[in-house]
C-alpha cells in the first residue's frame, strides 16, 4: 500500500494531478513498432512530461491511478487519415511493479477521432473543380478526463520507487489485419512535421509535506 501517513499519524500532502509523458513521431518515422511512455524522460521539457526519472517516482512519493488517457493533435492535411489508422492498429499495456493492470485497444483509451476540415476548390482543368482539403485540425481523444477509468476500489497504486510504464504497440501485421503500404505512408509525418502522443495517468499524488 502507498504511504499515506507521516510517522506521527498525520495524513501526507495529497493532490489530484496527472502524471504524463509524451512521445514525438517525427518526420519519416513510421508508427509501426513498440514505444514506452515514462521510460525516457530525461531532457524533455515540462510540456512533454512531469516525471523526473525514468519509470519511477521520487522517494516517499506515491500515486493512486484512477484512470488514464492518450491524446494527440494533428494540423497537417496529408495526415488526415493517420490518427484513425494508427488507433485501429495499436494496443496499450499498463504495467506497475511486477504486473500488468490493463491491456487493450488504443481506441478504448482515446475514445474517438474528431476532425475539423476546411475545403477549398482547385481547377486544374476548368471548368472542372476539385475539392481539396486546405486546412485540417484533428483531435485524438474524447472530451472526457480519461478514456479508461478505475472506479471505486479498482484503483491501481504506484508505491514509492516502484517501476511503472505504459507500452504502446503498433503492428503492421498482414494485408488483412494490418496497415498496407498506402496506409503506412498516410500515417508517417513528412518533412518538418510531427505527431506528439501524450499519455496521462489521472489520480492522486501523495508526497512529503514541505
Amino acid at each position: 500500500m502507498p504511504i499515506v501517513k507521516l510517522p506521527g499519524g498525520q495524513l501526507r500532502d495529497e493532490i489530484r494531478m496527472p502524471l504524463y509523458d509524451s512521445i514525438d513521431q517525427g518526420p519519416g518515422i513510421s508508427p509501426v513498432g513498440t514505444r514506452t511512455f515514462f521510460a525516457n524522460v530525461q531532457g524533455k521539457p515540462r510540456s512533454m512530461t512531469n516525471l523526473r526519472q525514468n519509470n519511477l517516482l521520487e522517494t516517499a512519493v506515491s500515486y493512486r491511478i484512477n484512470g488514464f488517457a492518450i491524446d494527440v493533435d494533428n494540423v497537417y492535411p496529408n495526415l488526415s487519415q493517420a490518427l484513425q489508422l494508427i488507433m485501429e492498429n495499436s494496443s496499450l499495456r499498463l504495467h506497475v511493479g511486477e504486473k500488468d493492470y490493463w491491456e487493450g485497444e488504443m481506441r478504448f483509451a482515446s475514445g474517438r477521432v474528431k476532425s475539423m476540415l476546411a475545403v477549398g476548390n482547385t481547377a486544374p482543368a476548368a471548368p472542372v473543380l476539385i475539392d481539396a482539403v486546405s486546412k485540417v485540425n484533428q483531435h485524438f481523444g474524447d472530451e472526457a478526463i480519461q478514456g479508461v477509468m478505475f472506479p471505486g476500489d479498482h484503483f491501481v497504486d504506484i508505491n514509492p520507487l516502484q517501476t511503472f510504464f505504459v507500452e504502446w504497440l503498433c503492428g503492421q501485421g498482414d494485408p488483412i489485419y494490418g496497415m498496407n503500404a498506402t496506409e503506412l505512408a498516410a500515417s508517417t509525418p513528412g518533412v518538418a512535421q510531427r505527431l506528439r502522443w501524450s499519455l496521462s495517468l489521472k489520480g492522486l499524488m501523495r508526497r512529503p509535506v514541505q
